[in-house]
């Protein structure tokens, strides 16, 4: 992409989109400010590289330059997105101080209480018979750590995958969370280690973390495989959202890779990456093109974990809760280990043998009963997401531009129509108008047909690009 534009000019044509309220045509730009028609393109080009910009025409066939007002730069973030960011590094923040955390009471503090609890036992053994043998409750002790070793080597294994794709209930293909790689585990393929269980629980499992450039891979690997054409709906077809966003991924796409818009004789935006693919080689990158229907999210869990985990973690921190109620002061026992060492009779060992692990266990074991709503309701959010995707997938792979609710359903896969009624069907579809610009018309005998007329056109447009070019 040239740009021969001066500053001045630059200056010119950035100085009048306020007034112009972010909106105009090269020829707009070119009457507000005296340039020349190709001087206003180009300073319309430089500033589309540098602010969030929507490319699309008006109802005269014109190219239209969509400026976000005020102007935002491209990179930089909304006060929802930092909002958002700051939010996110809270929680991992959170989540890395509560694994230790866990790590410290849960594990340890389990271990530690079962310890206390048999001295307890040899207390009571001591005062109910003095010339009682200690042997015993040395040899038990001894087996106690033994056992800690144990349970610590075990606890301390590994999932036995890193990464991949999963299948949920649903049958919906999902990219599952990479987890680095330790000690080989014992346990059959894809089981995770009981350390992770336990995080789990409180915490829920770990998703995949997305891409923030995946979709701009996939715009260039499409660009490369199709001619170095593409349309907004094509965009909308790899990224998913609406066709404003899709808009404003094309003007994006178009400064990133070096593209010109063109309006062709049916009034519809392409974009031509004519440098960019000429300045291609034959190097396989590694880019794939994966369609927005066929992306889909992992499901979300409240723990992830088996029944059988779920009852031997929730067993541990109710002991830990359990013992500290004991040893606190709430139950007095602290006082009577005071014979093996005079630290438990200390105000500190009270803080860490009684009050810390009962404010953990219940914390702990609350954690999954508060997430659990809200869980529910993003796996219901997600269903939803998914069960769209499926009718979009319809839409765009048969290229059903005027169709009805019934004609839909009988291409969904038959996985799909075990979830989604025809009633659904018709819901999804209204809700879509809005996304794909579609519209509603009446057959003759009143019912209704689905239109997308903008889909037709612009799928039409880019093929009949393409085959221009061959």
């Amino acid at each position: 992409m040239k740009h021969t534009i001066s500053e001045r000019g630059l200056a010119l044509v950035e100085g009048q989109l306020g007034k112009l309220k972010g909106r105009l045509s090269p020829q707009d730009a070119a009457t507000a400010t005296g340039l020349t028609l190709s001087e206003a393109q180009d300073a319309l080009t430089r500033l589309m590289e540098l602010y969030v910009t929507r490319v699309s025409y008006d109802d005269t066939g014109r190219i239209i330059f969509d400026f976000d007002m005020p102007l935002r730069q491209r990179g930089t973030k909304t006060l929802a997105e930092k909002w958002a960011s700051v939010r996110d590094r809270l929680w991992r923040g959170f989540k890395v101080f509560y694994k230790i955390w866990i790590s410290l009471i849960l594990i340890v503090f389990f271990l530690v209480m079962v310890a206390l609890v048999i001295l307890l036992m040899v207390a009571a053994s001591r005062g109910s018979d003095d010339d009682s043998d200690n042997g015993g409750a040395g040899n038990l002790v001894g087996g106690l750590f033994r056992m800690m070793g144990e349970s610590m080597q075990y606890i301390f294994w590994t999932r036995a995958y890193s990464g991949g794709y999963g299948v949920d209930q649903h049958g919906y293909r999902y990219r599952q969370a990479k987890v680095p790689q330790g000690v080989k585990s014992k346990k059959k393929s894809g089981e995770k280690s009981f350390l992770i269980a336990i995080y789990d629980f409180a915490l829920g499992p770990e998703r995949a973390e997305s891409d923030p450039l995946e979709n701009e891979r996939e715009a260039a690997t499409f660009l490369r495989q199709e001619k170095g054409i593409i349309t907004s709906a094509e965009v909308l077809a790899l990224s998913g959202d609406n066709f404003s966003k899709a808009e404003e991924r094309m003007a994006d796409y178009l400064a990133r890779f070096g593209g010109e818009p063109r309006l062709t004789d049916e009034g519809v935006v392409v974009g031509e990456f004519e440098d960019f693919i000429t300045r291609s080689t034959n190097l396989h990158a590694g880019g794939e093109v994966v369609p927005f229907w066929e992306e889909y999210e992992a499901p979300y869990q409240v723990t992830g974990n088996s029944g059988g985990r779920n009852f031997a973690v929730a067993f541990m921190a109710f002991f830990v809760f359990g013992a500290g109620l004991l040893l606190g002061p709430a139950g007095g026992m602290l006082s009577e280990l005071v014979q093996f060492h005079p630290f438990f009779g200390t105000e500190l060992a009270s803080v860490l043998f009684g009050i810390m692990p009962v404010i953990f266990g219940l914390s702990y074991l609350l954690l999954p009963i508060l997430r659990a709503p809200i869980v529910k309701r993003k796996e219901s959010a997600r269903l939803k997401r998914n069960r769209k995707k499926q009718i979009m997938r319809s839409i765009f792979l048969h290229k059903m531009w005027r169709t009805t609710p019934d004609d839909i359903y009988l291409t969904l896969p038959d996985k799909a129509r075990k979830e989604i009624s025809r009633e659904d069907v018709e819901k999804i579809m209204t809700e879509l108008m809005v996304d794909l610009q579609g519209e509603i018309e009446l057959a003759p005998d009143g019912s209704p047909i689905y239109a997308f007329g903008r889909l037709e056109r612009e799928y039409q447009a880019g093929e009949g690009a393409r085959k221009f070019l061959r």
